[in-house]
């Protein structure tokens, strides 16, 4: 499996490392390897996914705590995939309703079955294309480092 380095990762989700040391110091994300003393930390293409929606949602003044959250259940979505699709698009909800039994929910979902979600109504719903913020991080990688990345 392909894995960068933190400067070329926070580089691509337009970041600094600096912010990105905090946040994994401070528990607002977990990447997906854990580093060991006196190895330099690397980051795989899940990790590159949960920091592009990061990224994405910085500009809705969600809390860094409430960014954290998100991005945990995002990693916990991803676990389960190998890789994002080429087709369809994969969409990253966080719905809050008012009535029902389901105060929140979180789900990745293709683009056809988003439209479920939002036909439910939710008192409000943030919505991430993770397909495509993934997609944009990945071609803001030095062509040279996002065809080699480091072999895992």
């Amino acid at each position: 499996m392909k894995t960068w380095t933190i400067h070329d990762v926070a580089d691509a989700c337009l970041m600094t490392t600096g912010e990105l040391s905090q946040w994994i110091s401070r528990g607002h994300y977990r990447p997906s390897e854990e580093v060991r003393p006196g190895q330099r930390r690397r980051f795989d293409w899940r990790d590159l996914a949960c920091l592009a929606v990061i990224n994405a949602l910085r500009p809705h003044c969600l809390s860094i705590n409430a960014m954290g959250l998100i991005a945990g259940d995002l990693r916990e979505e991803l676990a389960t995939m190998n890789r994002i699709p080429e087709s369809p698009g994969l969409f990253f909800f966080f719905a809050n309703w008012t009535r029902g039994r389901h105060r929140q929910t979180v789900g990745l979902v293709p683009e056809k079955d988003l439209w479920t979600v939002l036909r439910s109504y939710p008192e409000s719903v943030i919505v991430v294309d993770v397909t495509g913020v993934y997609r944009a991080a990945l071609a803001r990688l030095p062509s040279a480092v996002a065809a080699g990345g480091a072999a895992s």
